[in-house]
């Protein structure tokens, strides 16, 4: 009798807290909040994807290389519409050696071609400082191999030994469907509609007795630089040149241009550059990447691209898919002076010179003080393929070239006021320079970059290089 009570009080109370709890639970569930799962860490693949777009203001999406068959997606001028018979045609025209017959030596003709400075071995720039198109013998392997010819000097008084080089290293064809002007100061480009040399005055842009006369056309970089190049690099494709007198070319032409032609230079110079519109690295990891494969690059070349796109700012000055420029800027965002140091003329392998208005880049084109030591951001796909850098190839390695840029002192000495306000020092460490290094290496690399070169040309002769040296590196 003692421990009734309790136990009963015990009861009651038991009973009324499970009443109370079951009655919160069938009538006012909703107050009670279950704790939330813990989010997942974002991948290293989404951190660059978050990387990126917060760098760019853009979707990832915007730095894809279209396919090289797919013309409506590739930048054009809209005076020379990309078709396929264009490109057939303009791929044989670029390495066919036998339109080598207005060069100053006759024992040299049918030696070189416009892919004797931009071959794909050499991800499409020369493989060596100085390209050499007539005058030079040999090729090696990636164009490394190429040297004067016996007799052959740049300082020679003997006008048949004068031979065909630039005062600046050859810059890549590839992806160069994504700037609208040529050469390293953009000199060549006048494209209707166009952005960069707009403003520019006629006897500026269009000297008359130089090779820029022919921006007179008004067409974009790429065609002006094949019209133009077919006279400075001693070219010929008309006056009974190969494309009059071979039946192959005969018909190729007739289907490129069904309507015929008034203006032969000017289209089979369309052609070439329909062709070179094309070459573009697609196949790169990094594209296939971007392309939705998350496992195209690996964790080192993922952290590198990280570091490129956020840490390094790199994509402030290197945009668009070409990581050149975007299509459309003007000509303050794709020309920076960074102080790269011009060509060696004291190097065993370089002849001629380096003028004034050679050294001030796109300062001595536009005679504009303001451009002084300004040259074009480069495109970075298929530096591995060459150890030539700058427009005076005074780096020899990818690496250099970061670790340059990361410390920020230029190798030629220009006043501060002149360099770009964003060529500073980095602060990246030597693991963060070698993990740019290998984004740009390796996820930058497009191992199948012969798919853009022809097999054979219609004239029979050995393509990209013809003489003799070369016809045996080249076994042809």
């Amino acid at each position: 009798m003692t421990f009734a009570r309790p136990i009963k009080q015990h009861l009651s109370h038991t009973i009324f807290l499970f009443v109370g709890v079951f009655s919160l639970v069938g009538c006012g569930s909703d107050n009670i909040v279950p704790e939330p799962d813990p989010l997942p860490e974002p991948s290293a693949s989404d951190v660059l994807v978050q990387t990126i777009e917060s760098a760019t203001g853009q979707s990832v999406s915007a730095l894809v290389l279209p396919a090289s068959d797919d013309y409506s997606a590739i930048p054009q001028d809209p005076n020379n519409p990309i078709t396929e018979e264009k490109v057939i045609l303009g791929q044989l025209l670029f390495h066919e050696t036998a339109l080598a017959t207005e060069g100053v030596n006759t024992s040299r003709s049918g030696t070189w071609s416009c892919a004797s400075c931009h071959h794909a071995a050499a991800g499409f720039k020369a493989g060596i400082p100085q390209g050499i198109g007539e005058g030079g013998d040999g090729f090696g392997v990636r164009g490394e191999g190429r040297l004067l010819a016996t007799g052959f000097d740049g300082n020679s008084t003997d006008p048949t030994l004068v031979p065909d080089t630039q005062p600046f290293a050859s810059p890549t064809i590839l992806n160069g469907a994504y700037q609208e002007v040529m050469l390293w100061n953009g000199q060549f480009g006048a494209q209707e509609g166009g952005n960069v040399n707009i403003n520019l005055p006629p006897d500026v842009l269009a000297s008359p007795g130089t090779p820029k006369a022919e921006n007179v056309r008004q067409l974009a970089g790429l065609e002006i630089q094949a019209v133009a190049g077919t006279g400075v690099h001693r070219l010929n494709t008309s006056d009974n040149s190969v494309l009059q007198t071979n039946g192959e070319y005969i018909a190729m032409f007739t289907a490129a241009y069904p309507d015929g032609s008034n203006d032969v230079l000017e289209d089979a110079s369309k052609a070439i550059a329909a062709y070179e519109r094309t070459v573009l690295a697609n196949e790169a990891p990094f594209q296939q990447w971007l392309a939705g494969d998350s496992t195209a690059m690996s964790d080192d070349e993922i952290a590198g691209a990280t570091l490129f796109f956020g840490k390094a700012q790199c994509g402030s000055c290197h945009q668009g898919p070409a990581l050149s420029s975007q299509v459309g800027v003007g000509a303050s965002e794709m020309f920076m002076a960074i102080g790269f140091a011009d060509l060696d003329i004291h190097r065993p392998d370089v002849t001629g010179r380096v003028t004034l208005a050679d050294s001030r880049g796109r300062g001595g084109f536009t005679r504009n003080a303001e451009d002084d030591y300004k040259f074009k951001v480069p495109q970075l796909y298929n530096l591995l393929d060459s150890d030539v850098f700058g427009h005076g190839a005074s780096f020899t390695s990818v690496r250099d070239v970061v670790a340059y840029k990361n410390a920020g002192v230029p190798q030629k000495a220009l006043d501060e006021s002149v360099l770009d306000p964003r060529f500073v020092p980095l602060g990246l460490t030597e693991d963060e320079v070698d993990l740019i290094t290998i984004f740009l290496e390796s996820a930058l690399y497009d191992a199948n970059l012969l798919r853009y070169q022809p097999s054979m040309l219609p004239s029979g002769n050995c393509l990209i290089v013809a003489d003799e040296q070369s016809r045996m590196d080249l076994n042809c």
